[in-house]
């Protein structure tokens, strides 16, 4: 396996403009001191820079065969850097030597930067003593240098660290996304299963019992007009089956078009009042946008808790609690039904436990012989566009 050195900046365009402001300072730095030492070492310096952009060539830095280059590229650097202003006293070594330490610490993985930063640091206190300098002004210079070198590697650790969040932030909304679409699309898919079930039963029945109404009506037309009645007693259903699907698909695509998760469970709680006559209490206290699915997710939830709440439970009130408290989301639905001393998780509630564990949420359910039910969830806020 090829252990390779280089590492620049996740985000391209700040890793550009850091390239582009060291290398004209660092080009700029060698040729001035070209000028001042008359053009003393100019070839050198010309060497220098050709090596400084032969590493930081596209090719260089992410094709992994190249990077022998990139690894060996420095080490000539500071040599020749040595070379060149050994005993120079100009003041300008310092200077070069810092901007070439922060450009490889910006350019290379810590465990090779950070090492030849500070070796190179070593090396040039001694090449280059101050006069009557000891062991502890060499360590001041070390904690001086280790203050500008320090920033400069954690800096680029938290914009990385930034760009990855930023990604993998992208990339949890795209799968929300999918989930939601996905969500939309089994909802739907159930709806039609349960059309064709239901639907398809009850118009399959009255089309027999007229066609068996036909057969009967001159010879037995008594007979004849019961299956016309069990015929018209199908379509009602039928009907009636139709105008809840209709609903239901209303309701969803409210939800998905906008309505908010707030007003998604009052229009639930509207609509049931108006054909069931069960009391509601609604306590809202959120602030935070969250992403559709999560508002879909939970606005279900809230219609299968209602739903059995009414079949199972026969309960006349129903409170409804939806707070948030640190970044997360708290529901509470409870109603005053029946109640029950053990809790069998059937199809509706596996179903809602699942949803809720797909977003990341956790699920829990209590009751107790005349208590009624009491669901509650916990899910993280996943914010969206508030």
């Amino acid at each position: 396996m090829q252990i390779t050195t280089v590492q620049t900046l996740s985000d391209t365009k700040l890793s550009k403009v850091f390239f582009y402001g060291l290398s004209c300072a660092y080009v700029v730095l060698l040729l001035l001191y070209v000028a001042l030492s008359q053009a003393k070492g100019a070839a050198i310096v010309g060497v220098l820079i050709a090596l400084y952009f032969a590493r930081h060539w596209e090719r260089v830095l992410n094709h992994p065969k190249y990077h022998p280059i990139a690894v060996v590229s420095p080490l000539a650097e500071i040599v020749i850097l040595f070379v060149l202003f050994l005993q120079s006293g100009t003041g300008i070594e310092t200077i070069v030597f810092v901007l070439f330490a922060a450009d490889i610490i910006l350019h290379y993985k810590s465990w090779y930067a950070v090492p030849f930063a500070y070796g190179g640091f070593v090396t040039y206190l001694v090449l280059w003593p101050k006069d009557g300098s000891d062991l502890w002004q060499h360590a001041f210079d070390l904690l001086s240098y280790s203050c500008l070198v320090i920033p400069i590697w954690s800096t680029k650790l938290l914009l990385n660290q930034r760009d990855m969040n930023f990604r993998l932030n992208e990339a949890l909304l795209q799968e929300a996304k999918m989930r939601e679409e996905m969500a939309a699309l089994k909802e739907r898919t159930r709806i039609a299963e349960e059309v064709h079930d239901t639907v398809g039963h009850n118009l399959t029945t009255a089309i027999v019992a007229l066609e068996g109404a036909g057969l009967l009506f001159d010879q037995r037309p008594e007979e004849a007009r019961q299956k016309i009645r069990v015929a018209r007693e199908q379509l009602k259903q039928g009907l009636g089956n139709i105008r809840q699907v209709v609903k239901t698909l209303k309701a969803t695509d409210g939800i998905a078009g906008g309505l908010g998760l707030e007003q998604g469970i009052r229009t639930l709680i509207i609509d049931t009042e108006k054909q069931t006559g069960v009391r509601f209490h609604l306590g809202y206290e959120v602030k935070s946008a969250l992403i559709s699915l999560q508002e879909y997710v939970m606005i279900n939830v809230v219609k299968e808790s209602i739903t059995n709440a009414l079949k199972h439970g026969r309960a006349s009130v129903i409170e409804i609690v939806v707070v948030e408290r640190q970044e997360t989301i708290h529901m509470n639905v409870k109603d005053n039904g029946q109640g029950s001393a053990s809790i069998v998780y059937g199809f509706g509630l596996k179903s809602m436990e699942g949803k809720i564990e797909a977003v990341g949420g956790q699920f829990s359910v209590q009751s107790e012989p005349g208590k009624g039910f009491e669901l509650h969830i916990r899910m993280p806020i996943a914010k969206g566009d508030g």
